[in-house]
């Protein structure tokens, strides 16, 4: 069955990630092990390992999932960020096995004035980077793009292009704002029924492991990444529902801001309910 979430912030360390979740109301939860915006990472201890699941137990929480720092990007020009944000992932894979997170996500990069062809090969190079060798337990996803700019993977053709050649351990995370952005259209039946078949033709339904449920300030195909609250963008409440019913049993992580956050758990809640 579906749990519902959100995105947490780690103030005090990662063990206090738990408590904030479930007093927002969540079932699962997101959260950044580092920095996103740079700096080194604090270590995971064996006691802040046994803490954070003591927390996971005693407040509810199912599942925890970690998002990667914004700055990852496989498609640089610079070898010497490509090679770090290879590392920066696998090293979150890593941390996300300590503390049995189920997944780790990550963005791509941009491709900024490079030939498109190459920067795919470039990200599929990354991506395969991070996976060799790997064997902890958290699994990575790939997040569709809101096609800003010249980012990555903001296609399903693109994203099965990864896949294909890094490693097929290698699942996806939806984002519904970046979808819509994108030019999927998740709110309409024929634009849903169209999304279904064309993840159904590329990386398939079973590689879709979680979605990032957030609405649209943007309209359909407008290519920026800016969120809104559930019901109050250009997605609206039904587009929630359309992905609700093909994806039953995947969980829903909102990235809306803090202070209607748990409004938009509920809302998300109550959709669920009405299925």
């Amino acid at each position: 069955m579906m749990k519902i979430g959100c995105h947490v912030s780690i103030a005090g360390g990662i063990i206090n990630a738990p408590k904030r979740s479930a007093d927002l109301g969540c079932e699962v939860f997101q959260i950044f092990t580092r920095s996103p915006r740079g700096g080194a990472a604090l270590a995971i201890t064996p006691d802040i390992i046994r803490t954070f699941k003591e927390e996971m137990a005693k407040w509810g929480q199912e599942n925890c999932y970690i998002h990667t720092p914004y700055y990852i990007n496989f498609a640089s020009s610079d070898p010497a960020i490509r090679q770090a944000s290879a590392r920066i992932v696998r090293e979150e894979l890593e941390r996300g096995t300590l503390i049995g997170a189920k997944f780790v996500m990550t963005h791509l990069g941009s491709a900024g004035d490079r030939m498109r062809s190459e920067a795919l090969k470039l990200t599929a190079e990354g991506i395969k980077t991070v996976i060799n060798g790997y064997r902890g337990s958290t699994v990575l996803l790939l997040e569709i793009s809101a096609g800003a700019g010249n980012v990555m993977g903001d296609t399903f053709e693109e994203l099965e292009y990864f896949i294909k050649n890094s490693s097929d351990k290698v699942n996806v995370c939806l984002d519904s704002a970046h979808m819509f952005a994108s030019g999927y259209d998740i709110k309409s039946d024929k634009g849903i029924a169209e999304t279904l078949k064309t993840i159904t033709d590329t990386v398939g339904l079973k590689k879709i492991r979680l979605i990032h449920a957030n609405d649209s300030k943007i309209d359909l195909g407008g290519r920026r990444d800016r969120h809104d609250h559930i019901g109050g963008g250009k997605i609206g409440e039904q587009g929630f529902v359309n992905l609700m019913r093909i994806f039953p049993d995947r969980d829903m992580i909102l990235e809306t801001k803090p202070d209607l956050v748990g409004e938009d758990i509920e809302k998300l809640k109550i959709l669920r309910s009405s299925l």
